[in-house]
């Protein structure tokens, strides 16, 4: 089965291998621009945003040890930020709003390693709600910048 798709694939050329490939991204553009993938991603996005700055919360009660949290509620919480940032990489950014966001994107996340330079010097509970807060959006952020970032580098190696 496997070796007659590949020879099929080697018959037809470079045009089977883009439809292969593009073909999942059409229907999630199709998804992601519909009624219902716009209030997915909408509503993403905002559950994200809140799970994040509650993960901030706990990560920084625990840092600056007011609460002893147990880890695998942290890493319950930073699992489903990636599967959320995953969601919003790929439903909510659309073409032109690509280079914004991943602009914001990097600046959230140098940002988090300078409020993490911020929680070595000590600096108490606000320092560890800084780091931590910036630290889970960064986590929030990162797989839909990767996402996008994939998206650019194909589109623009397509118009190549």
């Amino acid at each position: 089965m496997v070796k007659k798709v590949v020879s099929d694939v080697m018959e037809r050329g470079d045009d089977q291998v883009e439809a292969i490939v593009t073909k999942p991204g059409e229907y999630v553009d199709k998804f992601a621009k519909s009624k219902h993938g716009k209030n997915i991603g909408s509503w993403a996005f905002i559950i994200g945003f809140i799970i994040a700055v509650l993960a901030g919360l706990v990560a920084a009660a625990n840092a600056a040890k007011l609460a002893t949290i147990d880890m695998t509620v942290t890493s319950m919480l930073t699992g489903i930020l990636v599967l959320i940032g995953v969601i919003v990489g790929l439903v909510n950014i659309s073409g032109k709003e690509s280079v914004s966001f991943l602009v914001a994107a990097i600046a959230i996340m140098s940002g988090s390693a300078g409020f993490s330079a911020l929680a070595s010097l000590n600096l108490g509970v606000v320092a560890a709600f800084l780091n931590g807060l910036v630290g889970m959006i960064a986590v929030f952020v990162a797989p839909a910048a990767i996402i996008v970032a994939l998206r650019v580098i194909y589109s623009t190696a397509r118009e190549a």
